[in-house]
């Protein structure tokens, strides 16, 4: 995960968009020296989060700083844009070539930081299929992190994932309660059980716990834990990286 710094607009801005850029490239070739399989870009540092429509000078930078990644990185980039900005996300991809999108609010509704997040399937497909952009794969999040789930109380994760797979998602994302937390291990091992679609981890990961997660999932969204004291927003730690990458590798080694 790139957290991307704060884009014009957003309250912790500091009118320096080359050193938006810069940061994003510079944490671009340390994923790279230590070997990732994908790239995730996130608009994480613009706090408080809000609901579209996002400023058009950051939706421009995120832009530029997309197609700088795609030149430079050959694996699968994908990206999210908070909160819920999951067509905006689509129009950066597609225009960057892009190659999957993370959504929050696929399927049902859920109350966010920035208010109520409607289920957005529908909307989000006839988007990509007007773009001619289907190949684009979508990731929803299911009982997502950092939201109330109240309405939909009623409900088990597992019959969000079957609603998520019902309306044609490529893969459901599974986290815990808040970011740097993992997801339930017993919650994890029934969305495995019904899910016809990869799953993944998006929260949690740590060099501590990896070898009793890699089992339960299809892949992993890594952020916090390759940073300064594993905190969220903190700059990347080239040594934590290392020491995650390398006990990742050992487990996939294991199991080839």
């Amino acid at each position: 995960m790139i957290a991307v710094l704060p884009l014009p607009g957003a309250p912790r801005y500091v009118g320096d968009d080359e050193r938006i850029v810069s940061q994003a490239l510079s944490d671009l070739d340390l994923y790279g020296q230590a070997g990732v399989d994908a790239i995730v870009l996130e608009n994480s540092h613009d706090l408080p989060y809000i609901k579209p429509p996002l400023p058009a000078r950051a939706v421009q930078t995120m832009k530029r700083i997309a197609r700088e990644v795609r030149r430079r990185f050959r694996g699968p980039i994908g990206i999210q844009m908070l909160e819920a900005a999951n067509e905006t996300a689509l129009e950066i991809a597609h225009e960057a070539d892009l190659d999957f999108l993370r959504v929050e609010g696929y399927v049902f509704a859920h109350v966010g930081g920035a208010g109520l997040i409607e289920g957005c399937a529908g909307k989000l497909l006839r988007k990509r299929k007007e773009l001619g952009c289907e190949h684009i794969k979508i990731f929803g999040d299911v009982k997502k992190k950092h939201c109330a789930h109240s309405l939909t109380g009623d409900m088990d994760i597992a019959d969000e994932v079957r609603q998520a797979e019902f309306f044609l998602v490529d893969g459901v994302i599974v986290t815990g309660a808040r970011t740097a937390e993992p997801p339930s291990a017993p919650e994890l091992r029934r969305v495995r059980k019904i899910a016809r679609m990869p799953v993944i981890i998006g929260s949690g990961m740590t060099r501590q716990n990896i070898r009793t997660y890699y089992p339960l999932a299809d892949g992993f969204v890594v952020g916090s834990t390759f940073r300064e004291r594993g905190e969220f927003l903190g700059r990347l730690d080239l040594l934590r990286l290392q020491t995650f990458m390398k006990e990742f590798a050992s487990l996939r080694n294991e199991r080839s």
